[in-house]
């Protein structure tokens, strides 16, 4: 069965909400014990919301990055064919006007080397300048959302490794002030018990998370690409136009495909 990429975030999100951390070790242990309950007890109150807060910021910020990490959300084509129409017909101000219309980071970025066009004045190293600072700034703000996806994952098994480091601790201080058997025994058996769940919860909060931030951050590569690619179209039908190569209805000039061949074919020897 072939599994479409846009429902991949909807199975991590499954997975994360079923593979929780106390059912993980309920599942080990066969008890029938409440969840909630087997977590705070296991975890303590301190690292129980600690965990718990991380749980929702990741749960949050796949839903949020399933929806804002969508090519619609940056390009459309329906949006683009007009722009792309008017700056054939070297309407500058029609394009930009056309820009403010519709609000999306692409139309953003193009608006931004429109403007660098003055007194009809075709600087092509200013208007990619312009297109580049837009760029920068455009595409920056989606990705940060993507990358809290990265810090989550990354601070969960820190924060597991620390309880871990406490429960032994723990485990240690009993072992060396009431020795072994009977109920320091126990003690000791809670305390490693507990450094475990911490590494557990630690481990399923982290891995879908970065899973989730490896497969948004592709994503949002390839339609960093594409906005790229039609900054530089805009470009090239800027100079085409400003040069002669369409005529009044936005259709190739014959005539200056022809000048261009004619410039382009080597003379004869």
């Amino acid at each position: 069965m072939k599994i479409r990429p846009s429902r991949i975030p909807a199975y991590l999100l499954l997975i994360f909400t079923a593979l929780s951390p106390s059912m993980l070790v309920n599942q080990a242990m066969a008890q029938d014990s409440n969840l909630f309950v087997a977590a705070w007890s296991n975890l303590g109150p301190t690292f129980f919301i600690v965990f718990l807060l991380l749980i929702i910021a990741g749960i949050t910020l796949i839903i949020f990055n399933s929806i804002a990490v969508r090519r619609k959300a940056f390009i459309k084509d329906d949006v683009l064919n007009p722009i792309m129409d008017a700056v054939k017909g070297l309407d500058i101000e029609g394009a930009k006007s056309l820009c403010d219309q519709y609000k999306l980071p692409v139309t953003s970025i193009l608006k931004g080397g429109l403007e660098r066009i003055q007194d009809d004045e075709l600087d092509i190293e200013a208007i990619e300048k312009g297109l580049d600072e837009n760029a920068a700034l455009h595409m920056s703000r989606p990705f940060t959302w993507i990358n809290m996806l990265n810090t989550v994952g990354s601070i969960a098994p820190m924060v597991g490794l620390l309880g871990t480091v406490v429960g032994m601790i723990g485990a240690f201080a009993v072992l060396t002030s009431a020795g072994m058997g009977g109920e320091a025994s126990k003690q000791m058996a809670g305390n490693i018990g507990s450094a475990l769940w911490t590494t557990a919860a630690g481990l399923v909060v982290a891995i879908p998370c970065l899973v989730s931030y490896f497969l948004f951050k592709t994503k949002f590569g390839n339609i960093a690409a594409e906005v790229n690619q039609v900054t530089g179209e805009m470009v090239f039908t800027l100079v085409r136009a400003a040069r002669g190569g369409f005529d009044a209805e936005g259709g190739v000039d014959e005539s200056y495909e022809e000048a261009a061949y004619e410039e382009a074919a080597p003379e004869p020897a």
